[in-house]
């Protein structure tokens, strides 16, 4: 996915009232972020991180929680090379929200970046 993908996913989500507006900036954002981080226009496998990113903040913003992620799959992301690269990212969604992001959420997005670190073999970084 490039940015051009990623504004017009999240334009239709806005447009439609199923994520926040604030939302899908934030999710701008870090999407720009993690292009700087992996040094790559075109990041592999981002779908599911930048989709469920700005549902997640929204969820958050109504006051809606979700369930925890299992935690065979939470211990096995914390052994990944990546997993400290990708704790950076999570914190700086939140300080882009400016609140702590609930447990839960932390753990969905720490499996996703982890899955689009791995799937992007850590960036043009070798």
């Amino acid at each position: 996915m490039n940015s051009t993908n990623l504004k017009e996913r999240l334009s239709i989500l806005a447009e439609n009232d199923v994520i926040s507006f604030r939302s899908a900036e934030l999710a701008t954002k870090a999407f720009e972020q993690l292009q700087r981080v992996l040094q790559r226009e075109e990041i592999n496998s981002s779908e599911m991180l930048f989709t469920h990113l700005p549902t997640a903040i929204t969820r958050i913003e109504r006051g809606e929680e979700i369930g925890a992620p299992m935690p065979e799959i939470l211990n096995e992301i914390k052994t990944s090379k990546f997993y400290p690269e990708v704790v950076q990212q999570v914190k700086y969604i939140e300080s882009l929200h400016g609140y702590k992001l609930p447990q839960e959420e932390w753990d969905y997005l720490l499996i996703h970046y982890t899955n689009v670190f791995l799937q992007n073999e850590g960036g043009n970084k070798q």
